[in-house]
């Protein structure tokens, strides 16, 4: 199907991983990272505090300057430069510890070089909270080269987070789409689902599967990702 778009979730979609271990097992290293800097309490407290100001964001900057910009507040921080260069660091020598436990997927290969394959396009539509360099490292977890993706949804590009609509619509405002040519794949029903809403196509992947009000899921097609390689007829 030329020409097509597939956007593709992360976690619980191409890496097989709980969201919530994956996060407390970040949180615990950043704890070991910083301890002789911040007490670990503060800095994940402020953390989830910046976080959720990326959330909410309404367009005006980036989810990054966003982060920075509360973060560094709610710190107490004035100098922000050498502390950006230990996250910095600490993305590159210390993030990839948390992907060592992670069995090898080799579906989401199968699914990223079959859709390739297909002349499909491809995005990764991961909640745009990180930086570009520990997606890449995750995205090498799941077994997947980060180049076959013509964006990656990172917190310096994006201005929105899901389940925000609009970061969809940045989406198809970054790369010219037109909704109608979109197939966004995911595990998160409130989450992935949103998609929908502007017209694009939905499959919601069941194997990790997330929803949080238990409500009756709004796709196109929903199956795991063993069923999601049979719908495109791709062999496993």
């Amino acid at each position: 199907m030329k020409g097509k778009t597939a956007l593709l979730d992360l976690d619980g979609t191409l890496l097989p991983i709980d969201t919530d271990e994956f996060i407390n097992g970040y949180f615990a290293l950043l704890q070991e990272e910083f301890a002789g800097t911040f007490a670990g309490d503060i800095l994940i407290n402020n953390l989830l505090l910046a976080t959720n100001e990326m959330i909410e964001n309404d367009g005006e900057k980036s989810n990054k300057e966003v982060f920075m910009e509360h973060f560094f507040a709610l710190m107490g921080i004035d100098e922000q430069e050498e502390i950006m260069a230990r996250f910095d660091l600490f993305y590159l020598e210390k993030f990839p510890l948390l992907g060592v436990d992670i069995k090898e997927n080799h579906l989401s290969r199968k699914l990223v070089k079959g859709l390739k394959d297909k002349g499909y396009r491809l995005v990764l539509a991961t909640n745009s909270l990180f930086p570009i360099e520990a997606l890449r490292e995750r995205l090498r977890w799941a077994n997947v080269d980060p180049d076959d993706f013509v964006l990656i949804t990172d917190y310096e590009t994006m201005h929105y987070s899901k389940p925000n609509v609009n970061y969809y619509r940045e989406i198809l405002h970054l790369l010219d789409l037109e909704p109608e040519n979109c197939l966004m794949i995911g595990n998160d029903v409130q989450e992935d689902l949103v998609a929908g809403q502007l017209g694009m196509q939905t499959f919601l992947v069941t194997d990790y599967l997330i929803n949080r009000t238990g409500e009756e899921p709004r796709c196109d097609w929903q199956g795991t990702l063993e069923e999601l390689l049979r719908f495109f007829e791709i062999q496993e």
